[in-house]
């Protein structure tokens, strides 16, 4: 079996994700958007499996997990 090495994970109680970009991120924490001038908190997580990807809920909206910024 091969492992892809650029994957998201999410952990088992869905508070903390890694990007494929190796960054970590948790529930509560103030991130930043691709493109975005302002910030937002994650409020939650969602795993979208057909797509392979994290969906990342924030008090702004939503965005993929590879999209968020680290600040």
């Amino acid at each position: 079996m091969e492992i892809e090495t650029k994957q998201n994970f999410i952990s088992v109680d869905g508070k903390t994700v890694i990007s494929s970009y190796g960054e970590y991120f948790t529930v509560g924490e103030l991130v930043g958007h691709e493109g975005a001038e302002d910030n937002a908190t994650i409020t939650s997580f969602q795993p979208v499996v057909e797509e392979n990807e994290i969906k990342v809920f924030t008090d702004k909206g939503h965005a993929h997990i590879d999209f968020l910024v680290k600040l």
